[in-house]
């Protein structure tokens, strides 16, 4: 039994390959649907939109353990649940305004990792390949040129949006749909594949950075980081403040103890 298995036993997470398999898909499945529901841009098909990007996506993106599709996809449907709970008094009557910047806020979620190379350079770095693909993905045809210019559409707003997620943090967010954005990136410990999500994936991406990284001061840097880090939504603090509070803080922190229980 490796030292994985030993600490995911010592911690009661049960799940298998399939299990995980199964959830990835299903999360493909229920982003798409809140995607769908959301983005409404003149003359576009958003279910098409969705599958466009996910193809684009794969395209240019190396396999990331941590920063894959599942991620965003997860992004996504956060992105999508703080806009519904900070919109929820107009969500069916979205003003035309609202609705572009709707539409925006979830194409920066779905574009914020797109081509990212892992955590073995700064940031800025992954973030700028993320702006010049997004840019590049709504120029690239007179569908959505039109979209932007008709004004369902706003590509500053998307690629300024995206940027609020380079880590780490510059700057406070400007607005209430970067807030979102921001906190919904960060929030991946509440997914049901956790363990393997955070100290697995990310794990490995953070050895390729520095192959020498002990995975119990891995697990205590999560841990610091968790409670340390400052959300900003409206969302976050009426709606996840305390789900945050009783998971995912008691995740990172049953996480440090299984692993000195087992290693140390």
């Amino acid at each position: 039994m490796n030292k994985f298995d030993k600490i995911k036993k010592h911690l009661g997470y049960r799940l298998t390959p399939l299990d995980i398999a199964n959830f990835r898909l299903a999360k493909h499945e229920t982003a798409s649907r809140a995607f769908t529901k959301m983005v409404k841009i003149t003359n576009i098909d958003s279910q098409d939109l969705f599958n466009h990007i996910y193809v684009c996506f794969e395209e240019n993106s190396r396999s990331r353990p941590y920063h894959d599709w599942y991620h965003t996809c997860c992004v996504v449907e956060g992105a999508v649940q703080g806009l519904c709970y900070y919109l929820q008094a107009n969500l069916d009557n979205l003003s035309e305004t609202q609705q572009k910047e709707v539409n925006s806020t979830i194409l920066a979620a779905a574009f914020h990792d797109v081509g990212h190379s892992g955590v073995k350079i700064p940031d800025i770095v992954n973030i700028s390949r993320s702006i010049n693909i997004a840019h590049d993905f709504l120029t690239s045809t007179d569908t959505y040129i039109k979209a932007i210019n008709s004004g369902t559409l706003d590509l500053s707003f998307v690629l300024e949006t995206l940027q609020s997620t380079q880590y780490p943090f510059r700057r406070e967010p400007l607005n209430e749909y970067q807030a979102i954005l921001r906190d919904a990136d960060l929030l991946q410990i509440l997914e049901p594949t956790w363990f393997d999500d955070i100290y697995y994936n990310m794990y490995q991406e953070f050895l390729e950075g520095n192959p020498t990284l002990d995975f119990v001061d891995f697990c205590e840097g999560e841990m610091i980081f968790m409670i340390d880090v400052k959300f900003h939504s409206i969302w976050f603090r009426e709606q996840m403040h305390n789900l945050f509070s009783e998971v995912a803080l008691l995740r990172v922190k049953q996480a440090i103890l299984a692993t000195r229980e087992c290693l140390l």
